[in-house]
């Protein structure tokens, strides 16, 4: 019982020195920690957290220095050193950047609706965790091995794999460019630090804390977007509840707290971050703002590929509508942009960036094949854009439709403020058509991946139509009182329920009727069991199809990230665009068949397994197949020499 309180206070212990304190400290070294309010540091130095412990090992690695507890407390400590004496420097010298506007505080009953949304967010998210809190997630098993190799090694992690090319060919190692450090860095701190095992519900827990603080900066993106407007307040606590409790676990909320997507989930929590220093930084012109979104953007580079490309996007939009709107006093406004990036702090940022780029960790998907792959006509059906009721689907109903309502009235509002209204503008045009039609914009990436970005800015935005809505059918004036006319009343409420109905239904189909942590503990003992009894020279080959958690397995035997083989989805063998192998398929399939057995000389698998409810009976059959381990969803079949 000590043992396990113990273990559950450095692990807590752990979460907050690593991926609080970081952050806090270097909002301190800026000096902006007296222009925010308690929630928005809190999220800040989360979000920076996350960044600095990324370059923190990168600058271990890159110092030929083994990755281990020691080291990363050295070098925290002399970053928090540093932040410190900065802070204190900063402070006697009176050099801090002028204080900023009084934040505008919410009321009592409106802290308290906030506190109240948050609770069930995090409520609901943890009823759908208890069914998925056991790590079973294929995206994460493949995540977890990258980052349990920096664990075990001590060494940065070199992104490469080998296929099985032909019945007797392996080919040799080749680099990987879909999996980002940034993604594995962290986690990788995490279990060093605390000495936590992978197969644990340590990695979700993470990814789930990551989903909360991207909620809540949704919210604190809101009320900067909406603060020089009327009832400014009611919309960002409806942004807090479209992108919290009502759509929870609405797709793909779902994958972002089980750990189906890790790259999405972090990209999800920094761009909406970006967003809000920008906009801070061009509002208030405050060279120390725009450094830090310059940070946060170079930390998102080398965190998740497509969340950098998605906000490139975004920001190309932004500018695009900001210079539309306000063409004429484009060349003054662009002079002010100026004065702000060419300032020494902002300056700095930058040469940090190209000494990290050059120097220190050049990101894997930085060469020209991983660029073919994104930029281009869509290669496949799946790249070739969304249709408009997919994208609807993807979003939710309700918010999309306002969304589209918000997109109008932003055309031609005038209390909002100019950025802002760009911001906004241009964060759901840029999705929705990356999401629609990829080929006017040369993309070359699975158009669902992008349309999951959509769901934040299309609360954002609905939120915003909901009240100006609201607005319009409410007066102060007896007379046009809207709300007092039964038609526009009873429309009114119909669209409150089809909300609310819409997110509390998307949400109960997405809750498990059935968890699989069952047959995953069975698919992880067999796993541990093999990885003690074979040699070096064996060679073991799975199956996705039928067995719970097998992307875990790797982590067992760690002798690369494609061992062991493994027999992918039935459609994977019958890609009528390429040549695919089919030796993995055909030695689970049809063992006896003679391009089985050329496969298994070629491939000197020994090793097989499989579940014995689907695949067992074809090896029973065979005399030099022997049944080594049985369980009741998982079999392990020895090919004897």
């Amino acid at each position: 019982m000590l043992n396990f309180i113990s273990s559950q206070f450095i692990f807590f212990f752990t979460l907050a020195l690593v991926l609080f304190l970081p952050g806090f400290c270097l909002v301190l070294a800026t000096g902006l920690h007296r222009h925010f309010s308690s929630l928005e540091k809190f999220v800040l130095s989360f979000s920076l957290s996350i960044i600095i412990v990324d370059f923190i090992l990168l600058l271990i690695g890159k110092a030929g220095l083994n990755i281990n507890r020691l080291t990363i407390f050295s070098f925290l400590a002399i970053f928090i050193g540093l932040c410190f004496a900065s802070f204190y420097y900063g402070k006697r010298k009176a050099i801090d950047i002028s204080k900023s506007e009084t934040p505008n505080n919410f009321s009592q009953k409106s802290s308290l609706l906030v506190i109240i949304l948050i609770f069930l967010t995090i409520f609901i998210k943890t009823i759908y965790l208890k069914d998925v809190i056991f790590p079973t997630a294929t995206d994460m098993g493949h995540h977890m091995y990258w980052t349990n190799t920096i664990v075990t090694t001590g060494q940065l992690p070199k992104y490469e794999k080998v296929d099985i090319t032909s019945a007797d060919t392996i080919s040799s190692p080749a680099p990987i460019a879909d999996f980002i450090i940034g993604e594995h860095l962290i986690f990788a701190t995490i279990a060093i630090i605390s000495g936590v095992q992978f197969i644990s519900a340590f990695p979700i827990l993470v990814l789930f804390l990551v989903n909360i603080m991207s909620v809540l900066a949704i919210f604190i993106l809101s009320k900067e977007l909406f603060k020089d407007l009327k009832n400014s307040h009611l919309m960002s606590i409806l942004a807090l509840f479209l992108a919290g409790p009502l759509y929870a676990l609405a797709s793909p909320q779902a994958k972002f707290v089980s750990g189906g997507v890790i790259g999405n989930t972090i990209g999800n929590l920094l761009i909406p971050i970006a967003l809000l220093l920008y906009l801070k930084a061009f509002i208030e012109k405050k060279s120390a703002y725009f450094a830090l979104a310059v940070f946060i953007s170079l930390g998102m580079a080398y965190t998740h590929h497509l969340s950098t490309f998605v906000f490139i996007f975004i920001a190309f939009f932004s500018l695009l509508i900001f210079s539309a709107f306000h063409h004429k006093d484009i060349l003054r406004i662009s002079k002010e942009w100026m004065r702000i990036i060419l300032s020494p702090s902002v300056l700095a940022v930058f040469a940090l960036a190209i000494v990290f780029i050059f120097f220190i960790y050049t990101p894997t998907y930085l060469n020209s094949s991983a660029i073919d792959t994104a930029v281009g006509a869509p290669s496949k059906a799946s790249r070739a854009g969304l249709t408009l009721t997919q994208l609807k689907s993807t979003a939710g109903e309700a918010r999309f439709a306002l969304a589209a309502i918000a997109i109008i009235i932003l055309l031609f509002a005038k209390k909002m403020n100019k950025y802002c209204r760009a911001f906004l503008l241009g964060w759901v045009v840029s999705l929705s058509m990356m999401s629609l039609r990829p080929d006017w914009l040369f993309l070359d990436i699975p158009s669902d991946r992008i349309a999951s970005y959509i769901v934040f800015p299309c609360a954002i935005a609905a939120a915003y139509a909901f009240v100006i809505i609201f607005e319009k059918i409410k007066t102060s004036n007896p007379e046009k009182n809207y709300l007092k006319q039964p038609f526009i009343l009873y429309s009114f409420f119909i669209l409150v329920i089809f909300f609310a109905v819409g997110g509390f239904y998307d949400n109960s189909t997405t809750l498990n009727t059935s968890s699989s942590t069952k047959r995953a503990l069975q698919t992880y003992a067999a796993s541990d069991y093999l990885s003690k009894k074979i040699t070096t020279t064996d060679i073991v080959l799975k199956d996705h199809n039928y067995l719970a958690g097998d992307s875990w397995v790797k982590l067992f035997f760690m002798r690369g990230y494609n061992f062991p083989f493994s027999r992918g989805y039935f459609k994977r063998y019958q890609d009528s665009t390429k040549n695919r192998e089919q030796c993995t398929n055909v030695m689970i399939s049809l063992p006896s068949s003679d391009e089985a057995q050329k496969c298994f000389a070629g491939t000197k698998v020994d090793f097989v397994m499989l579940n014995p409810n689907n695949d067992a009976a074809q090896f029973n059959r065979i005399s030099s197949f022997w049944q080594v381990y049985t369980g009741e969803d998982i079999a392990i079949f020895y090919k004897a020499k």
